[in-house]
């Protein structure tokens, strides 16, 4: 099949996919919970071999959410700057704060999402089975 022949639809979820598997390492890892006993332990323990990565992970997302905190300051500092002429542009001062509210928002997604690998990390780093 040519690529120009698959639909749009098709290609931006492969490109979605891609940047999510960039993002997040949890498809690297096994299902620990499900099967007999036996897989659950060899689940849980290729999970354990495969941790090292999580703190590749963890400084990835450490950047993003300092970026996105950096934004939102900036955002906020602009928000206010607009503030004073919201009376003559209401547009400008509401752009400026719905997109602080995306950068505030998105900052609190990065630390969930910090915080899980770093939890992650300390299961499989200090749980034995």
């Amino acid at each position: 099949m040519d690529r120009r022949n698959t639909p749009f639809r098709n290609r931006v979820q492969a490109r979605v996919r891609q940047f999510w598997r960039l993002a997040v390492p949890f498809w690297l890892f096994r299902d620990a919970h499900h099967g007999t006993v036996e897989q659950r332990i060899a689940n849980y323990r290729f999970n354990r071999a495969q941790r090292n990565i999580l703190p590749f992970y963890m400084l990835k997302w450490l950047g993003i959410a300092t970026c996105l905190l950096k934004m939102t300051e900036l955002l906020s500092g602009l928000m206010l700057s607009t503030q004073a002429q919201a009376q003559s542009q209401g547009a400008d001062h509401l752009f400026a704060a719905l997109l602080c509210m995306g950068a505030g928002i998105a900052f609190a997604f990065s630390c969930i999402v910090l915080l899980m690998l770093a939890t992650s990390y300390l299961y499989l780093s200090c749980v034995e089975r």
